[in-house]
């Protein structure tokens, strides 16, 4: 018996794998697989997170954590979490109005219905000025109950992000 025959021999008992050359592309293509199917999950979720930010929902979250490192007293946080529930129910009906305008414009986009998609389209856009100036309404209250230190850091936190954001673009 030569070298290599002993070696297969031993190889084939009950706690070895049998060698195979299908088995190498049934690995790859079950790795293969297992990568799409997590390319395409997160491509699911990143969709679901875009159009739930896109409605705006995640906004008044993002001012409250750039507050915070204001050092607002507990009088000054419970002044800005009114103004910004107040702005959330305020918001709440345009969003909503918003959410269904942009499933008709889907529904003009896949039907190619030009006049509706413009129609539909500058719709979108009022809704969405009317959520900015709720926004900006609301953090022009927040504004006012800051202190003069308080307004300054928040220019300069401003600054930084504006830096930032242009350090990456």
């Amino acid at each position: 018996m030569n070298p290599f025959t002993e070696l297969r021999a031993q190889r084939s008992g009950p706690r070895s794998l049998p060698v195979s050359s299908a088995r190498v592309p049934r690995c790859a293509l079950v790795t293969k697989l297992a990568a799409w199917t997590a390319i395409a999950a997160l491509g699911a979720s990143s969709l679901l997170a875009a159009e739930t930010a896109g409605s705006g929902g995640a906004r008044h979250g993002r001012h409250g954590a750039f507050l915070s490192s204001l050092g607002l007293t507990d009088a000054q946080k419970a002044q800005t979490r009114s103004i910004f529930q107040a702005a959330r129910q305020s918001a709440q009906p345009v969003r909503q109005q918003l959410r269904a305008t942009r499933e008709s414009l889907r529904a003009a986009v896949e039907a190619n219905n030009a006049s509706q998609i413009q129609q539909l389209a500058a719709s979108e856009g009022g809704e969405i000025g009317q959520l900015a100036a709720i926004r900006s309404t609301a953090m022009a209250k927040v504004y006012q109950i800051l202190t003069p230190d308080q307004q300054q850091k928040l220019a300069a936190l401003r600054q930084a992000r504006k830096a930032a954001r242009g350090a990456q673009n």
